[in-house]
């Protein structure tokens, strides 16, 4: 099967928004993503990781104190 590659160019912003969509589709079970589809979840989870790096730094450490 001949599939067609494309490329397209999204900022910061838009990769958080894709994380939000996807975060919520697994949570209520609406998506059975397959295996090439798994891999672009987990390119933009890394992508996103790195944003919210550079957001708060990599240095914080976050307590929870309930």
């Amino acid at each position: 099967m001949n599939q067609n590659k494309r490329k397209i160019d999204i900022d910061d912003k838009q990769i958080e928004f894709l994380i939000k969509c996807i975060d919520i589709s697994q949570s209520i079970k609406s998506i059975n993503p397959d295996k090439s589809e798994v891999e672009l979840i987990r390119k933009l989870s890394e992508l996103n990781e790195e944003i919210q790096r550079n957001k708060i730094g990599d240095d914080l450490i976050y307590y929870d104190l309930k």
